[in-house]
């Protein structure tokens, strides 16, 4: 057996690090209270310059920090992501592991290539806050956190104060690295203790306004934007140590070393840090082969993340109540006595559907074991001991009233004015049109007060409206009110895809729209059979998409009355026919470049795929993964300038 190769990596700074930074710290409290005094010791150009080598040595020192500063507004600025942040599928057990790499090994037999258990990288997947930094010219510019994926808040402020982000880097060009930001056990000891868990802790510090807490917070990079011409993982993780970014411990290996290190992480490793991990992140190291192992539903299949075991405990069911969701989808969720999982203390559980709670029998009084898959989301596994009757599901909505319709392993309820729906369908309506500056909170307090029932409410909306809920000023509401407006007119396919017609995606209004249903009226009377006829739909989403416009046809015309329906997409334009995938950064907005494509008859496509005619990429030499696996697939690469050729306009873009 191979044993694992340690790559680095862990929260040990350099000793000599160490002792400059408490320095440094030491002469800029000493220079501050003498400039304060009226007596200064050195320029305030020397002092800059000290204050810049501490800030790349230890960013969250106590000499750096700003405690207690007014907060600029009452809520983070949004921002789009430079590459949109996905997640990994899941293994819990080696046999899992096995069937992970022998579908890899099946997909790479296709190209008579060898799989990839012979070479592997393994990192530690902390449970933290997801955070993206964005560096141009050597010099953080932005830090992002995850959001939704595609969209996260702008916290720069407080990430500057960090442990483990460097304020400048080695780096001339504009770079993308992820990471996440965690609280250390003994951090939270010392500074956090009325917190039971430490991600919530990392969580919440994280997002404050005012900043206080963020310099006891540690930022972990463990990624890097895949523009750069490295070939490996290992080579990726030695790249971000050399710019002195902290990582997570990073090893190399085949699959029995990944075995072995996951049982030691699961004896005495995992114990013995000062920080939370809730699994090892197993990749194929050769960046080349995880391109051409490509993605499903937006997720790597070359990654997997290898989970360690839920821990479990006993508690006893208090109440069992039934929560209707944004789809109307009915989640029973068991109340219990509270309990400490992996740091935080459960008083809800899950009970996933009524066939789950038939199957356990659960009722009040229960004793239930209970655990935090993937050390998230808590989940009653089984009854213990019983105290009584079984509980009985509901005949009606909890929200509204309604009757609930079973389908399958669900209850559903299927009320069109239900506020539980109501609000699923107003947040999918802001997501697709890509308004920032709404949150869920937002819209579930407009539903919940009766002003907004459907799309076409929310353009009716008023400063004031929005300025009279609590947290929100005029200048807030006028922010969100303009993200919603400057969006108009809406294309086709974003229109389709933002009235949350269930199984409509954006792929499948840009299905439509390519296959010459580029006009609302046409596509209004079409009929499911013609539907069924465009390759990639079928006969049961062409069914769902047909009665999905007829339910919400009066909805479709309040909007088009006022102004406020998509305009038609051109059925014949100079990229008709042709589909375009982007990656990198570009200079436009990646938004404005995919509604200039579509206007001109292009279609886009969210990966690299067989069918994609055109990578739009900002270095035509690129060895990056997306780039070899369209050389692989015969798919040209263009630059913006080779777009604009192609539409045939001469601007710069």
């Amino acid at each position: 057996m191979t044993a694992p190769r340690h790559l680095g990596g862990g929260l040990d700074a350099a000793p000599t690090a160490v002792v400059r930074a408490a320095e440094l710290g030491s002469r800029i409290e000493r220079y501050r209270d003498a400039y304060y005094r009226g007596e200064p010791l050195v320029s305030d150009a020397a002092f800059d310059a000290l204050e810049d080598e501490l800030r790349g040595l230890e960013p969250g020192h106590a000499a750096l920090a700003r405690v207690g500063a007014t907060p600029a507004s009452k809520e983070w600025e949004k921002a789009r992501h430079t590459i949109p942040m996905g997640s990994l599928n899941k293994v819990t057990t080696e046999d899992e592991l096995d069937e992970w790499l022998a579908r890899c090994a099946e997909l790479l037999a296709k190209d008579a290539r060898s799989g990839i258990a012979a070479a592997l990288f393994v990192a530690e997947k902390l449970d933290g806050l997801s955070v993206e930094l964005i560096y141009s010219g050597g010099r953080l510019q932005d830090g992002l956190t995850r959001g939704d994926g595609e969209i996260g808040e702008r916290i720069t402020a407080n990430v500057r104060r960090m442990r483990g982000v460097p304020s400048r880097i080695a780096y001339d060009g504009t770079l993308s690295v992820r990471g996440e930001i965690i609280l250390r056990s003994s951090d939270r000891a010392a500074h956090f203790a009325d917190y039971s868990s430490t991600r919530n802790a990392a969580a919440g510090t994280a997002r404050r306004l005012d900043g206080v807490g963020c310099e006891h917070l540690t930022v972990l990079v463990y990624d890097v934007a895949d523009e750069l011409e490295l070939a490996t993982e290992s080579a990726k993780h030695a790249f971000l140590l050399s710019l002195g970014f902290a990582t997570p411990h990073g090893f190399a290996g085949d699959v029995e070393a990944v075995r072995s290190l996951y049982r030691e992480y699961n004896e005495r490793r995992r114990a013995a840090l000062d920080y939370e991990i809730d699994g090892l992140v197993v990749r194929a190291d050769d960046l080349r082969v995880q391109a051409e192992l490509g993605e499903l539903n937006r997720r790597p299949r070359g990654v997997v993340a290898f989970k360690f075991p839920s821990p479990v405990k006993l508690t006893r069911v208090k109440a069992i109540v039934w929560d209707t969701g944004p789809s109307g989808r009915v989640t029973p969720v068991a109340e219990v006595d509270g309990v400490e999982l992996v740091g935080a203390m459960v008083r809800r559980a899950s009970l996933h559907n009524v066939a789950n709670v038939r199957r356990l029998g659960i009722g009040v009084g229960d004793e239930v074991m209970v655990s935090r898959r993937n050390d998230v989301i808590p989940y009653v596994e089984e009854v213990v001991a019983s105290a009584g009757a079984p509980v009985e599901p509901p005949i009606s909505c909890g929200v509204c009233g309604s009757r609930l319709r079973p389908e399958g392993e669900y209850l559903l309820c299927r009320e069109d004015s239900c506020p539980a729906r109501v609000e699923g369908r107003i947040r999918n309506w802001i997501d697709a049109v890509g308004a920032l500056e709404w949150g869920d909170k937002l819209v579930h307090t407009l539903v919940g007060q009766g002003l907004v029932r459907e799309p076409f409410d929310l353009y009716k909306l008023t400063v004031d409206d929005l300025a009279s809920l609590d947290r929100h000023g005029k200048k807030s509401a006028a922010n969100a009110l303009g993200q919603l407006r400057s969006r108009l007119p809406l294309r086709l396919p974003t229109f389709l895809a933002a009235l949350g017609i269930e199984g409509f995606s954006t792929q499948t209004a840009r299905l439509l729209v390519s296959a010459g249903y580029n006009d609302l009226e046409r596509l209004l009377s079409a009929t499911a059979a013609e539907l069924a006829l465009i390759d990639g739909l079928g006969d049961i989403k062409a069914r769902m998409v047909v009665e999905g416009l007829a339910a919400r046809a009066s909805e479709i015309e309040r909007l088009r009355e006022a102004g406020l329906g998509p305009l038609a997409s051109e059925a014949v334009g100079p990229l008709d026919g042709k589909s375009f995938c982007m990656t990198g950064t570009q200079r436009r907005p990646r938004r404005e470049l995919e509604v200039l494509i579509e206007e001109h008859g292009g279609r886009m496509l969210t990966g690299v795929t067989k069918e994609l005619d055109y990578l739009i990429i900002d270095d035509l030499a690129s060895t990056s993964s997306k780039a070899v696996k369209a050389r692989k697939y015969g798919t040209r690469l263009i630059g913006e300038e080779d777009l604009n050729a192609m539409i045939g306009i001469s601007e710069a873009l």
